[in-house]
């Protein structure tokens, strides 16, 4: 595979090489010069466009990196910092009793009971 891209890069380049001689060698051929015209400004058109795509996506990847991944880190650790309130909370009520919220504060389930049976 690399003898076949080296030959044919060579063929290419002795090619151009040789146009070149033969154009200062007998002035500008025109057929010549309007196809290498052409090609120049299908690759400049080709760069630019390819610039411009990775100014795009560096901009894109700029965003997810430093807004859109730190929001949702964010966001992550509200809802586990949630679940976990919400399951402390579940679990404390089931080894304390369950508590009963009142205006003056919460009295648990023995305490409720004690009060009741008197």
């Amino acid at each position: 595979m690399a003898l076949t891209s080296f030959i044919v890069s060579f063929i290419v380049l002795i090619s151009l090489i040789t146009l070149k001689v033969i154009e200062n060698k007998f002035g500008g051929i025109s057929f010549l010069n309007k196809i290498f015209s052409v090609g120049d400004l299908f690759l400049n058109n080709l760069i630019e466009g390819m610039y411009l795509r990775y100014n795009y996506y560096k901009k894109v990847l700029h965003l997810f990196i430093f807004d859109f991944i730190p929001s949702l880190v964010y966001e992550f650790l509200v809802k586990s910092k949630d679940y976990v309130a919400r399951r402390y909370y579940n679990s404390s009520n089931e080894f304390r009793g369950r508590r009963l919220l009142r205006p003056d504060g919460s009295v648990s389930n023995f305490l409720e009971r004690l009060s009741e049976d008197k």
